[in-house]
């Protein structure tokens, strides 16, 4: 059986299909892509699996060099390590003819985040969704850094040049020579379920006195140093990037790195919504908040950055049912604003004092929203609001219906503040109206 085996594998036929996966012309180079300081990529045909991929490769002068080199299968592993939709995938690692070593990954069709700005800045430009934009983005990678954080990981490069927005919607990071890990634990435990105790993990984590990355885009302390950083860096420097997408510019511009890396360690930038009106408040605080100088001012996780985006989109949250005895007052004329109600069941009298008298203006049932105008324009009750039946009411308090006005563009939410304004006039003005043709046919 086995030589029937060996003379079946050596035939011509097998021989032929066989060939491409055996050949070391795998790889057919389709063109350039990019180059680094150290490594460039290429677009590759695979005639095995005849399908086009991205191949990176160490310049040849580094090829040589074993410090080099070492980081540069840390790099392929890193990479390997993180299976997930925003992390571009590698596939395989192979040796060139000349013994040149290569990765090949995922080839994406899309355009960087930064060719993105570039065409939505540009005079003349437009897109009534850039904002819902933003936030899928902002969203993704969120998600892709929660994933990475938990596995140990920080990437430390992170900017608009790194993060590929692909044609289907894929939102990826790239660019993972600089990561490393800042908790080596998660990585032992994974590599060593199929690896024994004496064999070499090969994950470099470069000295602790370098200085990598980017200066627009580092935080405060990665400017000093590699030593000791968190995921909180990671965070400050999406921060950034989605400051520069929001606002159409980089919180910092200076003519030397230097001078770019004080800013980085003393300038607070201008909120958000100070540079771009039309950006909802909370959002402009959720970048600040991420943006602090201090690691610990900033959001401890990715997921806590996700959580609070998420909320900022939505409004008309779950409020607190109040449900209240036929005959209570809720709220008297002359009152604070404090709180709106809407009246889920029952019925409520509203009614003026009038010369001592009680005149009623309206009896109001389920559906109706009831103290609202004194909230939005932060003026007194000038009604009183009682229940003529039990009746169960949505309580929102100021705080909440401040937190809702947040999450809206400015402009809705000074439009909506105006509009109050305006009725509390016009209100005034009926009362009195009514009040001088009521004596007018008093007299008559």
């Amino acid at each position: 059986m086995l030589i029937k085996r060996n003379q079946q594998i050596a035939s011509p036929a097998v021989r032929r299909l066989l060939q491409p996966f055996t050949s070391e012309a795998r790889y057919q180079k389709a063109e350039d892509i990019g180059e680094g300081g150290l490594a460039k990529v290429m677009a590759s045909f695979d005639g095995c699996l005849n399908r086009v991929v991205a191949v990176k490769e160490l310049k040849e002068e580094y090829f040589s060099d074993p410090e080099f080199l070492r980081a540069f299968i840390t790099e392929a592993r890193m990479i390997s390590y993180l299976d997930h939709p925003g992390v571009v995938t590698v596939y395989d690692t192979h040796l060139t003819e000349d013994q040149q070593l290569r990765y090949t990954m995922q080839l994406v069709d899309g355009q960087t985040l930064a060719e993105f700005l570039t065409h939505h800045v540009q005079p003349g430009a437009e897109n009534d969704n850039y904002l819902s934009d933003v936030l899928n983005i902002f969203t993704k990678l969120c998600e892709t850094l929660a994933y990475v954080h938990d596995k140990g990981v920080i990437h430390l490069d992170l900017k608009t040049e790194n993060i590929m927005l692909g044609n289907y919607g894929q939102v990826l990071i790239m660019d993972w020579g600089n990561a490393r890990l800042y908790d080596d634990s998660f990585y032992q435990d994974y590599v060593r379920c199929f690896l024994d105790e004496e064999a070499d993990l090969n994950i470099q984590q470069g000295t602790s006195s370098e200085v990598v990355g980017t200066p627009l885009y580092m935080s405060p302390e990665q400017t000093l140093g590699r030593d000791a950083l968190a995921p909180t860096s990671d965070i400050y420097s999406i921060g950034v990037v989605i400051y520069e997408l929001l606002t159409g510019q980089r919180p910092f511009a200076a003519d030397t790195v230097e001078e770019i890396v004080e800013q980085v360690q003393t300038l607070v930038p201008p909120p958000v919504y100070e540079l771009n009106p039309d950006i909802p408040i909370r959002l402009s605080q959720i970048v600040e908040k991420m943006m602090q100088k201090d690691p610990a001012d900033r959001y401890q996780s990715a997921e806590d950055v996700l959580n609070d985006v998420q909320a900022a989109q939505t409004s008309g949250q779950a409020f607190p049912e109040w449900e209240i005895a036929a005959g209570q007052i809720i709220f008297e004329e002359g009152d604070p604003g404090d709180f709106t109600i809407r009246i889920k069941s029952g019925k409520v009298e509203i009614s003026k004092q009038d010369e001592g008298a009680k005149k009623v203006l309206a009896e109001l049932g389920p559906g109706a929203v009831v103290g609202e105008l004194s909230v939005f324009s932060d003026s007194p009750r000038n009604a009183t609001a009682m229940t003529l039946e039990d009746t169960v009411v949505y309580l929102v308090r100021r705080a909440e219906v401040d937190a809702e006005m947040e999450k809206m563009n400015p402009w809705v939410s000074q439009m909506i503040t105006a509009l109050s304004d305006r009725f509390d006039v016009l209100n005034k003005r009926v009362m009195e109206l009514e009040k001088s043709s009521e004596s007018r046919r008093g007299k008559s």
